[in-house]
């Protein structure tokens, strides 16, 4: 069971919780069956979502993080089948977010994305959160566990509690009131969904890990002695799966002798065993890789260099929506040790937020 694993680890535990949860809200305390958790992790490239489910799988979801502003035309009229898409409301604009948000793009706007450091100040990340919670039906959530970049996460932290708790309003009237809002460092979700998962959590106390969680925007890093983080061999740098879509289009482009400019049918080009369908063919683009690696050569050699000896290093996880994109190149680098990529790594850091909050707040309430 899931959640009754961590009985082994309970002093680690609370040593995690005091740390990164010292500024939730008291009212949880004592509070007993019923709470209503969930999580977000709205990323630079896709909002994944967590709505909690039994103890031997979670059900997530996700999204392309791209939030355009609404226009109120439906040529459909109708006839045509309706996109899956969320209307929301951000800072008093109108935003279209969802599964089929590519869609919405122009073709003079191919990206969509918004890469700013300050993403989580945008209406656009607004956009992006309100729409994961739409597609929650949830009317009233206890618990909303979010995340940050490492480097992010002391100074902005409080911010982003603040701009996610509270009543969230839709244009169709409905709203959506979340009470109370815990942040902690993103690949920590990673972490904590790979070993809550697996066997060697009666272990973890003593165990130095290494966790990688590749970004589209971020690669972020974390070292931990059990539940313990290694701040000076943690951090974040910008380097993640963006630059290597940049890097495969202009390839692409060249490759092809013609104009080329789509990430997002790389993006999907990459799920696809590295086979995109441009101008309505097949195009495969495998012999392109070894050429954008140093892109990721480059952002693993940050890793090391923070991180140091891997000497004392006894498991290396790689999470996030980049991470089999990375898997060969991190093998290599690192003199062939052996790289944990767990199933579904594109929402690992969420799954481990929403496990996170539940054993919160069965530690509060018991």
């Amino acid at each position: 069971m899931l959640y009754s694993v961590l009985s082994t680890l309970r002093k680690s535990w609370r040593r995690f919780l005091i740390i990164y949860g010292d500024d939730m809200d008291d009212t949880k305390q004592g509070k007993e069956g019923g709470v209503i958790i969930r999580s977000i992790d709205v990323g630079y490239g896709n909002t994944k979502y967590c709505m909690g489910g039994d103890e031997t799988k979670l059900k997530c979801d996700h999204f392309p993080s791209i939030a355009s502003l609404y226009v109120g035309i439906d040529r459909g009229a109708g006839v045509m089948i309706k996109r899956d898409l969320v209307e929301v409301e951000s800072n008093g604009a109108r935003y279209q977010v969802g599964k089929d948000s590519i869609d919405t793009l122009s073709a003079r706007d191919d990206r969509g994305r918004t890469l700013l450091t300050n993403y989580i100040d945008t209406p656009q990340h607004l956009a992006l959160f309100r729409g994961a919670l739409a597609y929650m039906r949830e009317p009233v959530i206890d618990l909303m566990v979010s995340g940050l970049p490492v480097n992010y996460f002391t100074g902005h932290k409080e911010r982003m509690a603040g701009r996610l708790k509270g009543e969230h309003k839709y244009p169709d009237g409905s709203s959506v009131m979340i009470k109370d809002v815990w942040i902690i460092p993103q690949p920590i979700g990673g972490f904590i969904n790979y070993f809550m998962s697996t066997n060697q959590t009666e272990s973890l106390a003593d165990l130095k890990s290494l966790t990688i969680d590749i970004g589209y925007y971020t690669v972020d890093w974390l070292v931990c002695r059990g539940l313990k983080l290694q701040d000076e061999r943690s951090g974040s740098i910008p380097g993640g799966m963006s630059l290597v879509l940049e890097k495969l289009t202009h390839l692409i482009s060249e490759d092809r002798q013609a104009p080329f400019s789509d990430v997002n049918i790389v993006d999907m080009g990459i799920r696809n065993g590295y086979v995109a369908r441009i101008q309505g063919q097949n195009y495969g683009f495998s012999h392109l890789v070894e050429k954008m690696n140093a892109y990721i050569i480059n952002a693993v050699q940050s890793v090391v260099s923070s991180v140091g000896s891997l000497d004392d290093i006894d498991v290396i996880v790689l999470v996030g929506g980049g991470a089999k994109c990375y898997e060969s190149v991190v093998k290599e680098l690192l003199n062939g040790r052996e790289i944990i990529v767990p199933d579904d790594s594109i929402n690992s850091n969420v799954k481990g937020f929403y496990l996170a909050g539940a054993e919160r707040i069965r530690k509060l309430g018991g």
